[in-house]
């Protein structure tokens, strides 16, 4: 461009060198060349500078077009781009020979694009977290449980969980547990105190005429009735019992238990009064808020372990989800329907994106252009085009030039 910009005018310059034997033909004919080159060049000088700027500062009528007629200049620009090149039946035709879903297969399918999606979701995982309000958290889980968990939700997910422990028969595992919980129970000094005073209620019942009372008496008197050994005795056996049903797989009391729990959890969602229980249960407890402050801890305990797993380098979370994104790559490559559902359903958006934002397209060319002032925007075109207007000039000044000695020629032959 520079070598243009100093041809053009040095060309000029030259076509106005006067020429010595312009009495002689050659001396003449290329007279005639300069003087017509000098008039065609700076014509087009005049014309191309008139297109910027007023030439030689001069406001002279027509000049400084561009930026006399920028408005018109805009609207014109937007026009062809928004309206001519890039309408909405063109851009929408683009969009349907698209293949989206190959194009994310590819991309997802090279290694260091993987890397990079993993980098990203881990970034915004990792924030999303930090800004996590633990109370706030809890408040919104319970409120969504409170419109989405009914009573008999809770009473289908205990049947079917009940029904489970069942079938791996963790049931016996819970009777076994409870038996044994029961005779440590009675061998604390509180029941041997109950059992005590029930003794001396059943007696004091029996003792109802003369005759029993005097009999109760007497055998108190010689200790044939005592409290504490009769209390001793039923603890005993109590236990002894216990421990058989603990410990005897065939013992009657099991397969009573068992009958029972099996009975009872077939017909938990049936319960109107396990049902009511529940309800209570639910009100108190997801209704009221309650919970929220029963999973504010967990929330934060949670939290904290996925913050802490997600800056290892062997994180947990990070390595299942890698794995999920390649499971899932997979299947959706091998499900043509998933991928033309998928390009349907983008097409569909962004045509809709096309048609309501479509008149953007103007308004963020017209945004680019009023940034530039006047003098910004002639440099930014003759920086585009300068080359082609140093030529212009210089193609002015050779095409006068042959038409000046065109002219010498047709004097010189065949008027004279």
């Amino acid at each position: 461009m520079k070598q243009s910009r100093i041809l053009a005018p040095v060309s000029l310059i030259a076509a106005t060198v006067p020429l010595p034997f312009t009495a002689y033909f050659a001396g003449g004919l290329l007279h005639a060349f300069a003087e017509a080159a000098m008039i065609g060049g700076l014509a087009d000088w005049f014309a191309v500078v008139a297109l910027f700027r007023h030439p030689m500062g001069l406001p002279i009528p027509h000049t400084a077009i561009l930026p006399r007629h920028r408005a018109k200049l805009t609207n014109g620009i937007i026009d062809m781009v928004q309206n001519r090149w890039l309408t909405k039946e063109t851009i929408l035709e683009r969009i349907a020979g698209w293949n989206v879903s190959a194009l994310l297969i590819s991309a997802l399918d090279d290694a260091d694009n993987r890397t990079r999606l993993l980098r990203l979701l881990h970034g915004a995982l990792s924030e999303t977290l930090r800004g996590v309000d633990e109370r706030r958290f809890a408040e919104q889980l319970t409120e969504l449980l409170a419109r989405n968990v009914h009573t008999q939700d809770i009473l289908r997910w205990s049947s079917a969980a009940g029904g489970r422990a069942v079938q791996q028969g963790l049931h016996g595992t819970l009777f076994a547990y409870g038996i044994g919980r029961g005779g440590e129970w009675l061998n604390t000094p509180e029941i041997r105190r109950v059992i005590v005073k029930h003794l001396h209620e059943i007696a004091e019942q029996y003792a109802s005429n003369p005759v029993r009372r005097i009999g109760k008496w007497m055998a108190e008197s010689v200790n044939a009735l005592n409290y504490d050994e009769l209390a001793e005795a039923i603890v005993r056996t109590m236990g002894e019992e216990l421990l058989r049903m603990r410990d005897d797989p065939a013992h009657p009391a099991r397969s009573d238990f068992d009958r029972w729990m099996r009975t009872s959890i077939e017909g938990l969602e049936n319960n109107s009064e396990v049902a009511s229980v529940v309800e209570q249960w639910r009100s108190e407890m997801l209704d009221s808020g309650h919970a929220a402050d029963l999973l504010a801890q967990p929330v934060q305990r949670l939290r904290s372990w996925i913050l802490d797993d997600l800056g290892k380098e062997d994180s947990i979370i990070m390595h299942q989800l890698q794995g999920a994104i390649e499971k899932a790559l997979r299947r959706f490559a091998e499900n043509e329907n998933a991928q033309q559902q998928l390009d349907r359903w983008l097409k569909e958006k962004i045509a809709t994106i096309v048609e309501v934002h479509h008149g953007e397209i103007g308004d963020m060319v017209k945004s680019n252009l009023e940034k530039l002032d006047d003098t910004q925007l002639v440099r930014q075109i003759e920086e585009k085009v300068g080359d082609d207007l140093q030529f212009i000039r210089l193609n002015g000044a050779i095409v006068g030039g042959l038409v000046g000695m065109t002219i010498f020629l047709f004097k010189y032959f065949i008027l004279s």
